[in-house]
């Protein structure tokens, strides 16, 4: 994440609101300089971080705002990986080995300088990796492939995470994309609350300034991973409320897939399934006859349920264009366990027009009766694989 010196000069408050100047690039100067930092850290694979930062921070010269430039350059640092040697644990013992025959008072004599490093035989290799642990010294494996537009659509992106340490509260609204939001707001532990608005969900998250928070650095740390998933929807809007200067402000960040000032990569050629289920029960909707499906599209993972601030996803969203809607969740290896988990979350969203599609076949043990008596009409059994006809029949029965 950008450093408070790369943000805090183009932060600018006017009347409540906080805004962050973004980059302009009006004849393309600023994109062909970027491609140019691009070009330069893929050409310094295999190198030492140093290296890197050294070869980045010369670029100096060829610009007048050090300021954009480290945060530039700080963007291209994050997205490259840099790992360790093999060996990297065996080195604090090695270095204990060469101090020992060092001796405390080891002087060094002409033609003596490598004798301590012999222990293993092979002094040069030994001395030359002496402190490759330090990540200073971790070697580039990889750096992204990013054009200038690239770079600085993340730029900008990574700028409006930076100003997100200070938030105290943030909203967000999202289409698509829940659930690649909400394992980063559960990996990152962040306390949430989700609630219906008509035909969208709003989340609220508590920020890193909020009262309560004790440790702010590590809680805004953790904070700052939303935004990445976030950017992969494909609309959203994040409205927070931003300490700055002890004053409240109101910043809003928002974007749109393919949108070159937020997204970063191409959009995804084909949607990702979970299962060869989620996949085959996707390709027979597209593949169906259009009296079956007329009317209907299906979108997945498209809409969270919500109750009792516990949140669902379901596989599938089905939207007809007289405004209902119906939901499709597919289950199929299952134990008794997941069945009482499934049968639960049922019972949370009460009369919600939800489709639970299980696998006969696929049972592990037996408990089956807590999640008939839950989901009713709405739970449709099959033996191999869920028929399409026998889906939209329940979905055309329910849908609201």
């Amino acid at each position: 994440m950008l450093k408070r010196a790369d943000v805090d000069p183009f932060v600018v408050v006017s009347r409540g609101r906080l805004a962050v100047k973004p980059l302009r690039d009006p004849d393309g100067r600023v994109t062909r300089f970027a491609d140019r930092l691009c070009r330069l850290v893929r050409r310094l694979e295999g190198k030492p971080r140093s290296t890197v930062e050294e070869a980045l921070r010369r670029q100096e010269r060829r610009v007048r705002d050090t300021a954009r430039l480290g945060g530039l350059a700080g963007t291209l640092l994050d997205a490259c990986r840099f790992e360790p040697p093999a060996d990297v644990k065996e080195l604090p013992a090695r270095r204990t080995d060469v101090f020992r025959a060092r001796g405390a008072l080891w002087p060094p004599v002409p033609g003596d300088t490598m004798h301590p490093f012999a222990i293993d035989g092979a002094p040069h290799a030994l001395y030359d990796t002496f402190y490759a642990d330090r990540q200073a010294a971790w070697p580039l494996r990889a750096a992204p492939s990013w054009s200038g537009a690239e770079l600085l659509a993340q730029y900008h992106l990574e700028l409006g995470r930076a100003v997100l340490r200070d938030a105290e509260r943030v909203e967000i609204r999202v289409r698509g994309g829940w659930r690649a939001l909400f394992a980063s707001i559960k990996l990152a532990r962040l306390m949430y609350r989700v609630e219906r608005v008509g035909r969208r969900y709003r989340l609220t998250l508590t920020g890193p300034a909020a009262a309560f928070v004790a440790r702010r650095s590590r809680y805004g740390a953790r904070f700052a991973r939303i935004v990445p998933a976030l950017s992969r929807a494909t609309a959203w809007q994040l409205r927070a409320t931003v300490h700055h200067s002890d004053q409240p402000c109101t910043f809003v960040l928002r974007g749109r897939a393919r949108s070159a000032d937020t997204r970063v990569g191409p959009e995804p050629s084909r949607a990702r399934f979970d299962s060869a289920w989620e996949r085959r029960f996707a390709r027979d909707f597209r593949a169906a006859r259009e009296g079956l499906t007329a009317g209907w599209t299906l979108a997945r993972e498209r809409t969270p349920l919500v109750a009792d601030g516990r949140v669902a996803l379901p596989d599938f969203t089905l939207r007809h264009t007289d405004g209902r809607e119906a939901f499709v969740e597919l289950v199929g290896f299952w134990t008794p366990e997941y069945l009482r988990e499934k049968a639960a979350m049922v019972a949370r969203v009460g009369d919600v027009p939800l489709v639970l599609v299980v696998a006969k076949s696929l049972a592990v043990g037996a408990g089956a009766d807590a999640l008939t008596a839950a989901a009713g009409d709405r739970l449709l059994w099959c033996t191999k694989q869920p028929r399409l006809a026998d889906v939209m029949r329940v979905v055309e029965r329910i849908a609201r």
